[in-house]
């Protein structure tokens, strides 16, 4: 799946979805685990005054169902399932993601990710970046919760995972998935207002070329490193055990 990612956005800028230009403030998350239930950055579509409009924003990254009605609701329905994750093969009919997939889908902002290879029984966490890109999209899709019992609204979103690529199956080679990465001309589809059914699930279940990705292992640790994105070889591998 996706639990683990980062962004390095070091510096102001400007980047343009379809026609719309969005400009990003400086951020630097190097390895967030979906699990800390924190913020993180992404692109969506805001109606105002009849336009539509894509703003830049920090969501919470857990799709909270919108039948889940205060804090302690929540934290119980995380001992039954995790919504970080939305499989795009079953987005259209996911329980928690069918009445929103059509209307609130968002772009997740990212620079790399870990995934964990498992060699004779051991797990060895892999860096992964594309080749040619410092700030990529993942697709996600999103929804705006409130806390009945304290009034909170808070906006929160999921990831799409798709099948593993033949470079993703070596590495995540147990439940062999990746994240839904997106090229520009995907993303500004993925965001638009005018998808049907069949665009959605298609997009949703894209995988991106294998030789656009490139990895390399890092410390067990990496989540507690000063540098989670250092690579650390292991012995165990050789050339033919990575790629």
């Amino acid at each position: 799946m996706c639990y683990v990612v980062g962004v390095k956005i070091p510096k102001k800028q400007t980047i343009k979805v379809g026609y719309q230009t969005i400009d990003l403030d400086p951020i630097e998350l190097p390895a967030q685990s979906g699990f800390s239930y924190a913020q993180w950055p992404v692109i969506y579509k805001e109606q105002q005054e009849q336009n539509n409009i894509l703003r830049p924003g920090l969501m919470h990254w857990e799709l909270i169902p919108n039948w889940v009605r205060n804090q302690k609701e929540l934290n119980e329905s995380r001992k039954k399932y995790t919504t970080l994750n939305i499989k795009s093969e079953g987005v259209l009919q996911n329980k928690v993601a069918q009445a929103i997939v059509h209307t609130n889908r968002c772009l997740v902002l990212a620079s790399h990710f870990f995934e964990w290879q498992e060699i004779q029984k051991e797990k060895f966490p892999h860096y992964i970046r594309l080749k040619d890109v410092d700030l990529f999209y993942m697709a996600g899709v999103w929804n705006t919760w409130t806390d009945y019992a304290s009034g909170e609204t808070k906006n929160s979103f999921g990831i799409i995972t798709t099948e593993a690529n033949a470079f993703m199956a070596k590495i995540h080679n147990v439940k062999k998935r990746m994240p839904t990465i997106l090229n520009d001309e995907l993303a500004a589809a993925w965001i638009s207002s005018s998808l049907n059914s069949n665009d959605i699930q298609t997009i949703a279940g894209t995988r991106i070329d294998d030789d656009a990705m490139q990895a390399h292992t890092v410390a067990k640790n990496f989540l507690q490193a000063n540098d989670p994105c250092q690579k650390v070889d292991y012995q165990i591998f050789t050339p033919q055990t990575l790629f």
